[in-house]
């Protein structure tokens, strides 16, 4: 036994079971017999160990310098450390398309579960099968990792350098995937509302793998944006690039979502756009697989073209044909039949889904319009930050607005104490404005700190409210803030709220407030710059068994010794550096080695970029994560009870 044998065996046993287990739903939604249902189960179960023993196969050939198979004799190499050789499964197109197929039968099985619905459960099982038979065909057929080498060489080039620069690199794209592939579940439920004329439970029952796979999409964009930060050397965190727009794109679409399938589950509006938004926010991910995976674009995330880009785009294709067709057959049936009052909850809810799709084509278009030049006229053209900055400035401004007011007023029309509310709103909005103005921040920081202090007035008034309001009926603060578990999911979306208001204040600062400079010091020479002095103590190199590194020993005043470096691997000529970064509360300080003395090593070139409020950004991130796990933790009986009690007495 070897990898090659053994990943094809786990493979092909996993394309049975899936083809077994979607033979089971079909007998199950024509026989009308749960019975198959449990059969497909079963097999969705055998079809992700399957998958698990391929997995594990080619960590198997990657963590013993196995060459003797085409994957590892092109991405990997025996120097590498082993956490690298690890991650190289997924850091070209074979194994990463593995790994989607490996995430895809896992939650296949999970979700399968937690079916209960008897008339949705075979249509939706049965679309999440047909999903990853896609990906595990293609694994197997199309861009099989396991192909034997008929000569095998004693060692291979390794990943590409930029992904073994950061540990990131292992946690990144396992983000990304589950957060991708986890809105093939809500896709998969809409499919079976559609299908089974069941229009309404699907939305509450596929609310927790919604949030989860967000909570998901979410931590990847945050971690991309640290990784290139990290790595990149350019002192930002992005750049508008077609891989991240790809990544951006579905993550705005289920956003848009989010808050509509909330009026769905509590009004019974907006059923005909959940079912649009959830096609569109999964089509979205196999879009940006598309764009990655094609050759269409270059980028430092994009793998080379290979023979799935077609394949991908027809398979986006097919899922938009049937997603819409299905809302066609069902239009009529779908439309709602309430009214919507603009200035109420659920008023505001639409006006914020509309923002997040115009962001969301408004991405589409600059990631496209070059490529579509270049199809029809052969010239090269790139739509970069001014044209993105532009047009997200404003949606921008909206979507904060809307998100303060959203959770603000109540569902149907507004009352006049949250009329009252919304009069300091608009003080504190103004008032921030004029101070950022007074201290000479630019227009559009002083509007964005204003809004922070917008959406700040918002959330502190709907926590505070209900906190006082419980303190009154249960006779103290203790016990008010005790009962404050019973809403804990409420309260993790006002979490997450805020984590947007400061990410939104930290990028208006950090791109209107930038010092980039750069100097030649000698070694030993100080450098006096913002407000700190910089010396370079010495620059010495360090060879690694999967690299050779040039280092500078630079001391920032105040903060201690930093040590950008210029990484060099065998497979690349050009060398990759590998920033120091010192975080404080309020600037970065970012410091490149960018050119040294190969002669004597008397000086070296040091690129500085001092960026403030930078670490808010990761902050945010944190805090979303938690405000994400507070909504997806299950709620104990007791706690259901006491928010159901209070949402009645509300």
């Amino acid at each position: 036994m070897n990898p090659s044998i053994l990943g094809n065996i786990g493979l092909v046993l996993a394309v049975f079971f899936s083809v077994a287990g979607l033979v089971a739903v079909v007998f199950s939604w024509f026989l009308r017999d749960a019975r198959y249902v449990r059969v497909a189960r079963r097999s969705a179960l055998l079809a992700f160990l399957g998958t698990f023993v391929a997995f594990g196969a080619l960590e198997w050939a990657l963590l013993s310098d196995d060459f003797s198979i085409a994957y590892t004799a092109r991405n990997h190499t025996s120097a590498s450390p082993t956490w690298v050789k690890f991650a190289t499964l997924w850091a070209a197109l074979e194994g990463s398309i593995l790994l989607w197929a490996l995430l895809q039968t896992l939650y296949t099985w999970l979700a399968g579960r937690r079916m209960r619905d008897y008339w949705t459960s075979p249509v939706a099982l049965g679309t999440l099968f047909v999903i990853q038979l896609f990906f595990l065909v293609n694994v197997l057929f199309v861009i099989n990792p396991f192909t034997p080498v008929p000569n095998p060489p004693a060692d291979g080039p390794g990943p590409n350098p930029l992904l073994q620069n950061h540990w990131m690199m292992a946690v990144h794209p396992i983000l990304m995937y589950l957060g991708f592939v986890g809105l093939s579940v809500p896709f998969a439920y809409a499919i079976a509302a559609m299908v089974t004329r069941r229009y309404q439970t699907w939305v509450g029952e596929t609310k927790w793998w919604l949030i989860f796979a967000w909570g998901f999409l979410t931590a990847a964009i945050f971690a991309g944006g640290w990784w290139s930060y990290e790595v990149l050397g350019w002192g930002g965190y992005w750049a508008w690039d077609p891989v991240e727009n790809a990544s951006f794109i579905p993550w705005l679409l289920a956003t848009a979502f989010v808050h509509t399938a909330m009026v769905q589950e509590r009004r019974g509006l907006f059923r005909s756009w959940n079912f649009a938004l959830v096609t569109l926010a999964f089509a979205g991910t196999v879009f940006g697989t598309f764009l990655t995976r094609s050759g269409v674009i270059e980028s430092v995330h994009a793998f080379a073209g290979g023979p799935v880009g077609p394949i991908f785009l027809g398979f986006l294709l097919v899922i938009l044909a049937v997603g819409f067709s299905l809302l066609g057959r069902v239009s009529s049936e779908v439309r709602d039949v309430g009214s919507v009052n603009v200035w109420s909850r659920e008023g505001l809810l639409l006006f914020g889904a509309l923002v997040f799709v115009v962001m969301a084509f408004v991405v589409i278009l600059g990631t496209l319009f070059p490529l579509l030049v270049e199809a029809t006229s052969g010239a090269k053209v790139s739509v970069g930050a001014p044209f993105f900055n532009q047009l997200f400035v404003p949606l921008g401004y909206a979507m904060l607005v809307l998100m303060a007011l959203g959770p603000l007023l109540p569902w149907r029309r507004a009352d006049p104490e949250t009329l009252r509310v919304i009069a300091w709103m608009a003080v504190s909005l103004v008032l921030g404005t004029a101070v950022g103005l007074a201290v000479g921040w630019t227009l559009w920081v002083s509007l964005t700190v204003g809004l922070f202090l917008f959406n700040l007035v918002a959330l502190g008034w709907l926590v505070a409210s209900p906190l006082a309001r419980k303190s009154r009926a249960l006779g103290g603060v203790r016990a008010g803030m005790g009962s404050l578990a019973w809403t804990r999911r409420r309260y993790g979306g006002y979490l997450v709220h805020f984590a947007v208001a400061l990410t939104a204040l930290a990028i208006a600062f950090s791109q209107s407030y930038r010092l980039d400079v750069q100097k030649t010091l000698q070694i030993g020479e100080a450098w006096q710059v913002a407000g700190r002095t910089i010396t370079v103590h010495a620059l010495r190199a360090v060879e690694d068994p999967h690299r050779y590194s040039v280092i500078a020993d630079v001391e920032i005043s105040g903060m201690g010794l930093r040590q950008p470096r210029l990484n060099y691997y065998p497979t690349s000529r050009t060398p990759f550096a590998s920033p120091s970064v010192a975080y404080t509360l309020g600037k970065d300080y970012y410091l490149v080695l960018q050119a040294f003395d190969q002669e004597n090593a008397q000086w070296v070139t040091l690129r500085l970029v001092v960026t403030p409020l930078v670490l808010w950004l990761w902050v945010a991130a944190v805090l979303m994560a938690l405000g994400t796990a507070m909504i997806l933790w299950p709620a104990r009986r007791t706690a259901r009870a006491g928010a159901a009690a209070g949402e009645v007495g509300a």
